[in-house]
């Protein structure tokens, strides 16, 4: 089977994790110290507001705790998102907000915010769908204009970036995920953008039992403490830090990530090329001098869109379609209020179809040659 997403791991990972080995210290320490500060550097963004933490939705979940989500909070959520978003939100006892999306780029506009805000908005979340960027200028703009903080689910736009920005570090939180499919993967793992340095610090104080930043292990405070073992807690707190292993695969990859987007990139292109007169195949935004993507997804979108998956799935490659609307799934549906028209196009005519680095050029032909042969059936 042809893979939607699939890790490229070897030899460099293993051996970067048999130096932690080595070390005999595998929890958090130098190598974590390390990964921040080199992805920061990759993105061109000051390490000292950057965080790992243990996923993408840890940090999602943080959000709504840093800046104090509360009963009476309106949070505006795009509905084609990742679903721990809105888990957050109703965690923390605000009310979601579902807005619309371009019908093909997938991502939110400043005008599909505009539309359902109120004087009770505290926030809007931004998935930079696939790793193509918003248009965030517009969207600065308009919350800018009426207090609001705007929160960047970079989880698939790792190394994306719009007019020369890291996405993730434009608004006032971002987060970034390296899980098993990603571009970037740690197995399982996080990293979040803080802008507000003081925030920064409840975060990292937050994901550590709550213990001060400062703190000393107990080991190192046996020299300078008569009695080591009493500390103090500026906080409630959550046990949700990087270890050396999962950094150290993080290291490994960060200096293959320009090799894995290039090729990812030059997948993409023979995508556009080869399908771009197939059948009623409505390709993704062509690329745009104002931003960079990190390529994460290829969709099409086609009136035959079940046929088509069923079909190639026939002939060994998988599709699926990211992300099912949240306003469609019951948990959420109370918050439905709001009509999505882009979003149930979208829904109803969206395939995702593989795009990883790990794609062979035969797996590429296969594709495109089972979708021709698809619509040449028709």
């Amino acid at each position: 089977m042809i893979n939607l997403f699939q890790p490229n791991l070897g030899n460099d990972e293993l051996a970067l994790i048999k130096d932690v080995f080595d070390s005999n210290w595998l929890g958090k320490g130098k190598v974590v110290k390390d990964f921040e500060e080199e992805f920061a550097n990759s993105l061109i963004s000051n390490p000292n507001h950057f965080l790992s933490t243990t996923s993408c939705t840890e940090a999602i979940f943080l959000s709504t705790k840093l800046f104090n989500f509360t009963k009476g909070d309106e949070v505006i959520v795009p509905a084609i998102s990742f679903p721990s978003i809105g888990s957050a939100i109703i965690e923390s006892g605000a009310k979601i907000v579902f807005c619309d999306v371009d019908k093909h780029s997938l991502n939110v506009r400043a005008r599909d915010i505009q539309k359902v805000l109120s004087n009770k908005t505290k926030a809007v979340y931004i998935t930079h769908y696939g790793g193509i960027p918003c248009d965030m200028d517009k969207i600065v703009q308009l919350c800018d204009q009426h207090k609001i903080l705007i929160i960047e689910d970079s989880a698939c736009a790792v190394r994306s970036f719009y007019k020369g920005r890291a996405c993730g570090t434009i608004g006032d939180m971002g987060m970034w995920s390296f899980d098993a499919m990603k571009t970037l993967s740690t197995a399982d793992g996080g990293m979040m953008y803080i802008k507000n340095f003081n925030k920064r610090i409840e975060a990292e104080e937050s994901l550590y039992l709550g213990l001060p930043v400062k703190s000393k292990s107990g080991l190192d405070s046996s020299s300078d403490n008569a009695n080591w073992w009493e500390f103090e807690m500026n906080r409630t707190g959550r046990r949700a830090i990087m270890n050396n292993v999962t950094a150290a695969m993080g290291l490994s990859q960060l200096n293959k990530l320009d090799d894995f987007i290039n090729r990812r990139k030059n997948i993409h292109a023979k995508y556009m090329e080869a399908l771009k007169s197939t059948g009623d195949i409505q390709l993704p935004p062509a690329p745009d001098f104002k931003y960079r993507s990190s390529y994460y997804f290829f969709w099409i979108q086609t009136k035959c869109r079940d046929e088509l998956a069923k079909f190639l799935l026939g002939k060994g490659v998988y599709t699926t379609f990211r992300y099912w609307p949240l306003n469609k799934i019951e948990l959420f549906s109370k918050y439905a209020d709001n009509e999505c028209p882009n979003s149930d196009y979208a829904a109803s005519y969206t395939l995702n179809i593989p795009l990883h680095q790990s794609l062979l050029d035969k797996d590429v032909d296969l594709i495109i040659d089972s979708i021709k042969v698809f619509y040449a059936q028709q």
